[in-house]
């Protein structure tokens, strides 16, 4: 059964991930997105916050955060120590976003996608300039 993603970021970062995503693998269902804005209150963003975690599957749910320690990120794990059992990423990059996309079917474990996503997401950090001058000698 696919996994359910909540993206939850600093300003409208989350929608335009999901809208990026979109383009490059074609509509999702199974995305919701959190903007912390400055317009809301610490208050108002835990509410929205746990409200869009508790109309999910926790056992299905991977949240991702676009900083650690950033505002999402710190509601989220306040969320996970209350007793919620969602699985919790920082560090959203695009790579770690379509690993889970594209990697997500009955056949590998919640574990084992969230490892493949994190590697992804590292490996998608690079020096192209370092490249391309390696590939210059």
């Amino acid at each position: 059964m696919m996994k359910e993603i909540i993206l939850a970021t600093h300003g409208r970062l989350s929608e335009e991930f999901k809208r990026t995503v979109e383009l490059i693998v074609g509509a999702t269902t199974n995305i919701r997105c959190f903007c912390m804005t400055k317009e809301k209150s610490e208050d108002s963003a835990k509410e929205e916050l746990e409200k869009l975690i508790q109309d999910s599957n926790e056992d299905r749910l991977i949240v991702l955060t676009d900083l650690f320690g950033g505002s999402a990120a710190n509601i989220c794990a306040e969320l996970l120590m209350r007793g919620h059992h969602f699985r919790l990423l920082a560090g959203l990059n695009l790579p770690m976003l379509l690993t889970i996309l594209t990697m997500d079917n009955d056949e590998i474990s919640t574990n084992n996608l969230i490892e493949e996503s994190l590697k992804a997401g590292s490996e998608g950090v690079l020096n192209v300039n370092n490249i391309l001058l390696k590939g210059s000698d």
